[in-house]
């Protein structure tokens, strides 16, 4: 469905930066204005999020994409982060009627002494929105990071696929989302964002195209290729998500790293408390001056830490229908866990599955996943 939102472009985009003490310094944008192809709006998603007890940092008992694979329940888009302090992780899905899965928000629940159950909480009436294609460019993440500081709206999540980067927003934030992307992106004359079909036209659509969606499991999973991305430097910063100012901040320092030739291979944003954020982003290994661009605790104020960055190996894969079926990242995890190998950050969005390991291990998961998954 075709929404058109009959918005006109200002006649003077601008670029956002940043002084020292974190002011908005706005210049005439002209011919730098980035160009994308395309916005896409997602349909209404639950949003679970759930954190290991107590500094758990072994594996959960119940983690929220295992409960859906079981439910089969599609995993729309997916962060998780696995520190020395537990994981964390959050999950967006359908909930079709008349499923099983009902899992409860409780987020005073107090867990028994020694328990590895997870606490959790529900977020509901949030939707995604996409910009496509990223091609890879730090210069594209931190111009999107600065115009949500820019325009004081909060994501609550992020994460990106092969094409796209993609922002759990609340769905009563859409509309001022919508209109700021439109305005200071450059969009073919032509574009128009997608929504996501809804009620009954979803109905109708599923009963007259059964094919649109694919709930078939195979014995081994097809994919179009599994790559395997080794020694990438892991950048992590954390900061209030509350004070839309540090958006800015990350966003500037991710634009330095982009004029020293440097791209992304993944990069992914989880909020894992009401003032507590965390943007990975990996890279090709920083020099120290590299690392400078972003700004210390001591020079902004104490909402902001540069985390010490980790060497990783990056495991990447997309399929046919990935976007539309359940249990895919629940069977990469499985093969992964059965080898022993930990997974330290992972995402999924859209058809992608990205996969961050300790360095090193990348070789080992190449043969640990073909037990669950086909690479041609």
């Amino acid at each position: 469905m075709e929404i058109n939102r009959g918005r006109p472009k200002p006649p003077s985009p601008t670029i956002v930066s940043y002084n020292t003490r974190g002011v908005f310094i706005s210049f005439p944008m002209s011919l730098l204005q980035i160009r994308i192809n395309g916005i896409r709006l997602g349909s209404r998603l639950n949003q679970v999020i759930q954190t290991s007890v107590d500094g758990e940092a072994s594996p959960l008992i119940s983690p929220l994409y295992k409960l859906l694979a079981q439910d089969r329940i599609n995993i729309v888009s997916l962060g998780l982060r696995t520190d020395p302090s537990g994981t964390s992780m959050f999950c967006c899905h359908d909930l079709p009627s008349g499923c099983k899965f009902d899992f409860k928000p409780d987020i005073k629940k107090k867990v028994a002494s020694g328990s590895k159950e997870p606490q959790s909480c529900i977020v509901s009436n949030v939707c995604t929105v996409s910009v496509y294609p990223h091609n890879a460019s730090l210069n594209t993440l931190g111009f999107l990071m600065s115009l949500f500081g820019k325009h004081g709206v909060s994501f609550q999540q992020m994460v990106s696929s092969h094409a796209m980067i993609s922002f759990i927003i609340n769905r009563s934030d859409q509309e001022r989302v919508l209109a700021f992307l439109e305005q200071e992106f450059d969009l073919p004359p032509t574009h128009i964002p997608f929504g996501q079909f809804e009620n009954e036209n979803a109905e109708f659509v599923k009963k007259r195209y059964p094919e649109t969606r694919a709930t078939y499991v195979e014995q081994r999973i097809k994919t179009y290729g599994i790559k395997l991305d080794a020694g990438l430097e892991m950048v992590e910063i954390s900061f209030n998500p509350k004070d839309q100012k540090y958006l800015g901040f990350c966003g500037n320092g991710l634009q330095q790293l982009a004029k020293s030739g440097k791209k992304f291979y993944f990069t992914a944003s989880m909020t894992k408390s009401h003032d507590m954020a965390h943007l990975y982003c990996l890279t090709e290994p920083l020099a120290f001056q590299e690392k400078q661009y972003f700004p210390s605790r001591d020079k902004v104020t104490k909402g902001l830490t540069v985390c010490p960055s980790v060497s990783v190996d990056l495991i990447s894969f997309h399929g046919p229908h990935f976007g539309d079926r359940f249990g895919i990242f629940n069977t990469a995890m499985a093969c992964l866990n059965a080898a022993a190998i930990p997974v330290l950050l992972a995402g999924c969005t859209g058809a992608s599955i990205f996969m961050a390991l300790p360095d090193s291990l990348g070789q080992k998961a190449l043969p640990a996943l073909a037990e669950g998954f086909e690479n041609p």
